[in-house]
């Protein structure tokens, strides 16, 4: 099972004059992309319960209502908390139930119901409490008695975590967007969800969203919010994705923070200590705001805190994070509340500034329980098959915490807008937008290069044709290369749980040539267009595949494939572009001609956890991973008629990791080489990033020269210590420096093997001497995390000897 993933959901009103491009598909792509990440920073049918009990909770003496008190079902493991009206909604079977009300500040209160199939309204008053414990007086900055309390809870923390071995609970969670320009009942989003989740020591995690629903603008597809494993703050680091946060619980926490105690308060007849908690750097990743602490025991039973300024998320800010508690039998306190609350700017036209609120609420806890055998598989999040078929009266089932009436009125108007015709001064505008999002995220329905000139096609995917089988066809033409593609692809699974398939494939192609370096062959549309950027090289390949893949052991797989392929070089078909009118593209260079018969093994070991969206199944994106890939080809006159013959061994690591708290690095090895007389279009080749744009893992001075050989090896590091180092240096001015400071460098060799009579035609240049280069990064330039990278080449190559370039993630 995959190491327990903590996902962070943190994964538009217009102005009824000014906001034109809200209810966008292009907008509505930009809120897809950071709502997918978000689920990422941060997942059957729901039992229809015979009776409703619905009502609110209010304070004794003001009379307003009392927002997240927990609801206790006694002598179960359900329980609730209400919403931001003070209101709750509780389904259970026919029967007399005590239901618990608590809430800090404020007297516990329990009532008896009888269920029955109506449904029955239950408002309840709580009294307000102010509890002074003798020798503890309330209030008080006192830094003495925290920090024994904090002391105790250090100590009785390992026994904590050995109380409970694994445990289950359903939940419901909640995402809601809205303008912050604007009224707050003015919602542009809510994405809804009903999941249930398995947990064992120590680190086995399991979810399933069994039902979800989501605003008119937003595809059910793009709803992956859950809750992503409880964070557990009796642990000594906390995994909030890019960061490990000390803990307040940690065993060294007394070297990281202060503590004060505010308040002793009563939570269900216990006293509870209300600290405060003050981190004593600026550098670190740690917490501000308050922890409860239970008497006697010293567990864990609410969180209310924020981000320290070591914590820099690009793109949000005013950042908030809380856990509510509920104790259950023989003394298990768990969260049965979790919220994310930050505000979220996105510079692009027509997106206001956003608020963001994020609500889990675990419920119906089953604690130390025995899993079944299959509990735990490969995926982490998964979504049941059934998800988007649940009908109302299930889904009112699973919705244990009710919409607000802003919610209720932001689904309404979100609706009424969606089903709204659009203008036509909006269709227009939406036009060229359009066409950018195609340029840049639909490659095979629209691409440019110097080779087809521009490509318009249609691709066609279907899934489950029939029991297993995926079928996906693609057509378009190059209207300057002048060449009809076709692809015709099917995938037959033979055991899901295995991975295991057979796959059939043919096409006539305009094919990349392959390269050794990570994301090498991305689409390179908008530079080819706006600056006749393309460090690709092309050949036409026409033939067949037949293939076979399985899962061997949990996160390796391996796979085999015979093709049987007709090869031929390509000229350049075209000088256009936007902006460059009188610089010339780089010439495409010629391969070697010829039917290309080969049979190919290859492995692939790969960490990062799993999750399946229906029959998608995507990586999730952590910190810390690591992707080995081994291949070996053959290519002879065994495998009938062959033009070329040749053996070719290939290895690659990509690892990421966080670095002793010094920030994020990521290092890449490859290598590989042949025997034999191995093709132009099969050399090792290390392709160059161009003048402008470069990934993190590029080499940036080669300007637009390409090295290749029939063998070769590459070494690239690049580290970003984001604004740590300033930071460190406590430097007035310094230290507040926005930005973030990278380091990058790398080598690489390529050979060529005189006896290769396919050899003969000079395409690249050939590395015999190492070529390297090193330099720095600034980054967060904008809010889009664009980085300048300054790069001096440390060997004596007719390339750049120094180049800034642009990167970031976006590249």
């Amino acid at each position: 099972m995959s190491k327990n993933y903590k996902t962070r959901c943190v994964s538009l009103s217009i102005s009824d004059q000014l906001s034109s491009l809200e209810y966008s598909s292009f907008s509505s792509l930009i809120i897809f992309s950071f709502l997918f990440v978000f689920s990422m920073f941060l997942l059957s049918a729901t039992q229809i319960y015979a009776g409703v009990i619905e009502g609110a909770v209010y304070d004794f003496d003001s009379n307003e209502p009392i927002p997240v008190v927990s609801i206790r079902v006694e002598g179960t493991g359900k329980s609730m908390a209400t919403n931001d009206d003070g209101r709750y909604r509780l389904r259970l079977d026919n029967g007399t139930y005590l239901l618990k009300f608590s809430h800090i500040a404020h007297y516990s209160e329990t009532i008896e119901v009888t269920v029955t199939d109506s449904v029955i309204n239950q408002d309840v008053k709580l009294r307000p409490s102010m509890i002074i414990l003798k020798g503890i007086k309330a209030y008080t900055r006192a830094y003495d008695p925290a920090q024994k309390i904090i002391a105790e809870a250090i100590r009785h923390k390992q026994e904590i975590l050995n109380k409970i071995k694994s445990y289950s609970f359903d939940a419901y969670a909640k995402l809601v967007l809205a303008n912050r320009s604007k009224d707050s009942a003015n919602i542009m989003m809510i994405v809804e969800s009903q999941t249930e989740s398995f947990w064992e020591s120590p680190d086995k995690y399991k979810e399933i969203i069994l039902a979800r629903k989501q605003s008119a603008n937003i595809e059910g597809a793009n709803n992956m919010i859950g809750i992503g494993g409880l964070l557990n703050f009796n642990q000594n680091r906390l995994d909030f994705g890019e960061f490990l946060v000390v803990s307040p619980t940690a065993k060294d926490a007394l070297d990281f923070y202060n503590y004060y105690l505010l308040d002793t308060l009563y939570i269900d007849n216990q006293p509870v200590f209300h600290l405060e908690i003050e981190p004593k750097s600026d550098t670190k990743p740690l917490f501000i705001g308050t922890i409860d602490i239970a008497d006697s025991t010293y567990e864990v039973v609410g969180v209310d805190v924020r981000f320290n300024k070591a914590i820099d998320m690009p793109l949000f800010d005013s950042i908030t994070y809380s856990q509510r508690y509920a104790e259950f039998e023989n003394g298990f306190w768990m969260p049965i509340e979790i919220r994310f609350k930050g505000n979220l700017d996105i510079p692009f036209p027509g997106l206001p500034p956003l608020l963001l609120t994020y609500i889990g609420t675990p419920h119906d806890y089953t604690i130390n329980l025995v899993h079944e055998k299959d509990t735990f598989d490969e995926y982490v999040i998964e979504v049941d098959k059934n998800a988007d078929d649940v009908d109302s009266a299930q889904w009112f089932a699973g919705q244990i915490v009710p919409l607000t009436e802003k919610e209720q009125l932001g689904y309404k108007r979100i609706d009424s807008l969606e089903n709204a015709s659009v203008p036509l001064w909006k269709k227009a505008v939406m036009v060229p937008l359009g066409a950018l999002a195609i340029t840049m995220f639909a490659e095979d329905v629209f691409h440019f290069n110097r080779v087809e000139g521009a490509y318009l096609g249609v691709p066609i995917n279907k899934k489950d044709v029939f029991p297993g089988l995926d079928l996906s066809f693609k057509s378009g033409w190059a209207f300057k290369g002048e060449i009809w593609q076709n692809s015709l692809k099917a995938d037959y699974y033979l055991s899901e749980k295995r991975r295991r398939n057979f796959s059939f494939g043919y096409h006539k192609e305009v094919t990349k040539r392959p390269a050794v370096m990570p994301g090498s062959g991305e689409n390179v549309t908008f530079l080819a267009l706006y600056d006749k950027i393309d460090p690709n090289d092309y050949f036409l390949e026409e033939g067949y595949y037949l293939g076979f893949s399985t899962k061997l052991l949990p996160k390796l797989n391996i796979s085999t494939t015979y093709s049987d392929y007709l090869q031929s070089s390509l000229e350049n078909s075209t000088e256009f572009s936007f902006l460059r009118k009188s610089k010339r593209h780089r010439l495409n260079p010629d391969i070697n001609d010829g039917r290309l018969r080969l049979l190919s093994v290859s492995t692939v070991w790969d960490t990062r956890p799993l999750m399946k969206n229906k029959s998608e199944i995507f990586k999730m994106d952590v910190a810390t991973y690591t992707v080995l890939k081994a291949s070996f080809e053959y290519a002879g006159p065994g495998l009938m008629d062959n033009d070329f013959h040749y053996k070719r061994y290939n290895i690659s690591i990509n690892h990421n990791q966080r670095l002793f708290g010094l920030g994020q690095s990521q290092l890449y090895l490859a290598g590989g080489f042949s025997d034999g007389d191995l093709p132009l279009q099969q050399n090792f080749m290390v392709n160059h990033s161009g003048y402008v744009f470069s990934s993190p893992v590029s080499f940036k001075t080669l300007g637009e020269n390409n090295y290749e050989g029939y063998e070769g090896a590459v070494i690239y590091f690049s580290h970003d210590f984001g604004r740590n180092l300033f930071e460190w240096s406590h430097i007035p001015l310094i230290k507040d420096i926005p930005f973030s400071l990278g380091i990058h460098g790398g080598a690489f060799w390529t050979s060529q093997n005189s006896e290769n009579s396919m050899q003969t035609v000079a395409s690249y240049g050939v590395a015999e001497k190492a070529y390297s280069e090193l330099g720095f990064s600034i980054g967060r330039i904008t809010p889009f995390q664009f980085r300048l990278y300054f790069t001096w080449q440390l060997s004596d190559y007719e390339t750049d000897k120094f180049a800034i370039t642009i990167g970031g993630d976006l590249f």
